[in-house]
């Protein structure tokens, strides 16, 4: 009987264990999915801009990089240096059809590499959402759809450099403003940059004047 009764102690006793700890891990789950929910809505719009503008920035790079590559202008198929009977830079002209062909070519470019990462997938590890730098890359990869898309618009500036005695650096650069629109289940918004890209560049040597804007010549 006495032996019964202990048994019977036990039992109870790991049986309010058992519903302590289901209590509690129950408790915790709760409170896990609670700080997941909040993290996401905090941390994945965020990550997901990231990672779009890193994206598209590999895409609009690799498109000026092949579309100058395909038409493969040098300096002085662009630009015409004119000197004075003293040997003193008088004026640069520049071929304004081809640096039209330039900007066309490169925002055709920008649009189709924009185009193949239309419907792209954005991967945060789990660890991420812990706010510790040592955990961020650890755990398992949460995927999250997203669609790219963007507007370009392209800008052809001229910049001197002085680069010594009687030595000027001329550069010629494309200036392009990107507008991209990321959307996602969790995230909809643009962001707008501007990078500029070398097209030609060449070392004037000669005087020049001062004010290198009464240089700069479009034909």
């Amino acid at each position: 009987m006495i032996y019964r009764c202990k048994r019977k102690k036990r039992f109870f006793r790991l049986k309010r264990f058992v519903f302590r700890l289901s209590v509690i891990l129950i408790t915790f789950t709760v409170g896990l999915i609670v700080l997941c929910e909040s993290q996401l809505e905090e941390f994945v719009p965020e990550f997901v801009r990231d990672q779009s503008e890193i994206m598209s920035s590999r895409a609009i790079s690799q498109a000026v990089s092949n579309a100058l590559e395909k038409l493969n202008y040098s300096y002085n198929d662009i630009a015409l240096i004119k000197y004075s009977e003293s040997g003193n830079v008088q004026s640069i002209e520049t071929d304004t059809v081809k640096l039209d062909k330039i900007k066309v070519a490169v925002t055709e470019s920008a649009q189709e590499e924009i185009a193949k990462i239309y419907d792209c997938e954005v991967n945060i590890p789990f660890g991420a959402f812990t706010n510790i730098s040592i955990l961020s890359g650890a755990g398992p990869m949460l995927s999250f759809s997203t669609s790219i898309t963007g507007s370009f618009n392209s800008e052809i500036i001229s910049t001197f450099e002085h680069a010594g005695i009687n030595q000027t650096v001329h550069h010629i650069k494309l200036l392009l403003t990107s507008k991209i629109n990321t959307v996602s289940l969790d995230y909809m918004g643009s962001i707008t940059y501007t990078t500029d890209y070398e097209i030609a560049q060449t070392v004037i040597v000669g005087s020049v004047p001062s004010s290198y804007g009464n240089l700069y010549q479009m034909k």
